[in-house]
């Protein structure tokens, strides 16, 4: 099999990069007579013998049904995927961007469990179907590294691929005698000076690296370890249908059990943006004073001036799970003899709405379904809509 999630169309090939007169720096100009002359270079290693992924997967289900109005599914799998397509680190002197190789094996194991239940009660129609799956996402081997490193994430095996990596936080530091009785954070130790060092109310990172799994009172970047990741577990959903009369009510909902998201940039910094005018939100106002010890975020500091408060931790993993009403759509069938007299075989008032309710302990205003946020997306949107169907 492929996989989609490769940058490269033909990482197989020999693909040389050209540059442009407004955007000359990938590599690829020259200076011909004092002038820029813009040429071809080759900037990334090619693989000729890179091969298609390999999955093989085992399944064992069963399906029953119960007086014809209760139908119950259960489906267990276990997926080997081996020959991963990864790009492994290669020696700088190389002078080019590493390649994709087939390099690895990877395990997704999991299983679904889906039930529809229909019965009439008199007037009342009742068709719901729910449904409940999970599986867990593991990195087995990879040949000749002991892992990945993509800076906040990391895939190494016996965890979940590309992982979130970073320090474990502890809070925030209380006062001065907090901060002279914790491990020495980054090689910066207390100081009276106001410029130097960790503050009251700046985060505070575990030490869990040294000799013989004794702490060695520092932080620094052998404490950082395995802090979640953003594979959804125990996925479900819940579709009713209901009937009496003449109306008709249809209500789907979806959600997720457990799963972690990463905040960064301007939804963690405040005052901080990359491409437009700096802002603070409205829930950075939730900032650490002494009469604040246990706020949302930080110290408020200029922008730029954050220091360690947001480098990669657990202080920024947040819990993405959620339930949301996806859709409600509510219809009346207008009675068929009335409509005989305008030549109208069939009506049909609704009202329909998307996105309707969302439960979820993810911060106000963003989607738990976005992996790895910042305040830069476009806000999910709720729809309501009316009309009529005719049929003549």
């Amino acid at each position: 099999m492929g996989n989609q999630a490769l940058p490269e169309v033909y990482p197989f090939a020999v693909n040389f990069a050209t540059g442009t007169y407004s955007n000359p720096n990938n590599g690829t100009y020259t200076y011909l007579n004092n002038v820029t002359t813009l040429g071809y270079a080759l900037l990334d290693a090619p693989n000729p013998t890179i091969t298609w992924e390999k999955s093989m997967q085992q399944n064992i289900g069963a399906e029953v049904t119960f007086k014809n109005n209760l139908s119950i599914t259960f489906d267990y799998y276990d997926r080997q995927i081996s020959d991963m397509l990864l790009v492994r680190p290669i020696p700088a002197y190389v002078g080019l961007n590493a390649p994709f190789v087939n390099a690895g094996t990877m395990q997704n194991q999991g299983w679904e469990f889906s039930l529809n239940y229909k019965k009439n009660f008199n007037k009342l129609k009742m068709d719901v179907t729910a449904m409940i799956s999970d599986v867990k996402n593991k990195v087995k081997t990879l040949p000749g590294v002991p892992f990945l490193d993509g800076g906040s994430i990391r895939s190494a095996p016996g965890q979940a691929l590309w992982s979130y990596f970073g320090y474990q936080s502890m809070g925030y530091f209380s006062d001065s005698n907090d901060i002279k009785a914790s491990p020495v954070q980054f090689g910066i130790p207390w100081s009276a000076n106001p410029t130097i060092g960790p503050k009251p109310g700046d985060v505070k990172y575990a030490d869990i690296s040294g000799v013989d799994g004794k702490p060695d009172g520092k932080v620094d970047a052998f404490d950082r370890t395995f802090v979640g990741n953003n594979f959804p577990r125990y996925e479900y959903s819940v579709n009713l249908n209901l009937s009496y009369g003449r109306f008709d009510l249809n209500i789907f909902g979806q959600g997720v059990g457990k799963r972690s998201n990463y905040y960064s940039g301007t939804g963690a910094v405040p005052f901080a943006s990359a491409d437009f005018a700096a802002s603070l939100l409205a829930m950075h106002k939730d900032y650490w004073t002494p009469n604040n010890p246990d706020a949302r975020f930080p110290r408020l500091l200029p922008s730029g001036l954050g220091g360690n408060n947001y480098v990669a931790s657990s202080q920024w993993i947040r819990d993405a799970s959620f339930f949301r009403i996806k859709n409600l759509n509510l219809a009346y069938r207008l009675p068929e003899t009335f409509l005989k007299k305008a030549g109208i075989r069939s009506a049909k008032l609704y009202v329909s709405a998307q996105n309707v309710l969302t439960f979820t302990k993810a911060w106000d205003g963003f989607d738990p379904e976005i992996n790895s946020q910042t305040a830069e997306f476009y806000p999910l949107m709720r729809t309501i809509t009316a009309g009529v169907n005719l049929n003549f």
